[in-house]
């Protein structure tokens, strides 16, 4: 009779814990949509960049991006309490922790980036050929993230390589626009609008740049969930077949 109860029992935790971690990815994956969303959002700013109904909508957003990176969290340290958890799913735990804090990085630099189109001029002369430059960078790095999420999700570790080796195009465009930026506009005098373009859209690019870093992240700890290696430090090869 204790062999049958303590059956059920073990029955019962795993079908709790299951539940458990369903609810925890769809947690993770409703961060990722809103996150995704404020990628699309932030480029739309970018070409109508005093639009306040854009503003609102992204400061929205990164309150939900917050309140979910705290949830999340929470969860994934209530879990390791309660389900004592094995090998694999203590990986699918850290995995989902590690990718939450990025994330939540990934809003805070969107963030960043909405202040800074806000308070920019493109039609000041000389600007306006960085706004194409700043939409293909926002396209990339979207791209990354959208691949490396993917690659999570849906347990393709091929994704997961091919967001890592997408990363050197996102430093060449960082590089492109603050040499572009120093040809431009060096020795030449600027009044105040002009030097808070010069500023922001260096800025910006960083910060694209560090989301693009952060895609890489998250593709890193795909890579850990999937095939149990971590190669953050490892060199890749140029091509993955």
């Amino acid at each position: 009779m204790n062999t049958l109860d303590d059956n059920k029992d073990s029955t019962s935790i795993a079908r709790i814990k299951e539940k458990f971690l369903d609810k925890l990815h769809e947690d993770f994956t409703f961060l990722s949509d809103v996150v995704l969303t404020q990628m699309k959002k932030a480029l739309e700013l970018l070409h109508d960049n005093h639009n306040e109904n854009l503003v609102k909508l992204l400061k929205g957003n990164e309150k939900i991006i917050d309140l979910l990176d705290l949830t999340i969290k929470e969860k994934v340290i209530n879990a390791i309490m309660l389900f004592t958890p094995r090998a694999s799913d203590l990986r699918r735990l850290m995995a989902y922790h590690d990718m939450t804090i990025c994330m939540e990085r990934v809003g805070d630099l969107i963030d960043n980036i909405r202040h800074m189109l806000f308070a920019m001029d493109f039609s000041v002369p000389g600007f306006e050929p960085y706004r194409k430059l700043l939409d293909e960078m926002f396209v990339h790095a979207e791209k990354m993230l959208r691949s490396a999420l993917f690659a999570f999700s849906g347990l393709d570790e091929v994704s997961a390589y091919e967001t890592i080796l997408m990363d050197d195009t996102a430093d060449n465009m960082e590089r492109k626009i603050e040499h572009d930026l120093a040809m431009d506009f060096c020795g030449k005098a600027q009044d105040s609008q002009g030097l808070v373009n010069i500023m922001y859209v260096n800025s910006i690019s960083y910060y694209l740049e560090r989301i693009s870093d952060k895609a890489v992240d998250i593709a890193e700890s795909a890579v850990y969930l999937i095939e149990g290696k971590d190669i953050r430090h490892a060199k890749l090869p140029e091509q993955r077949s």
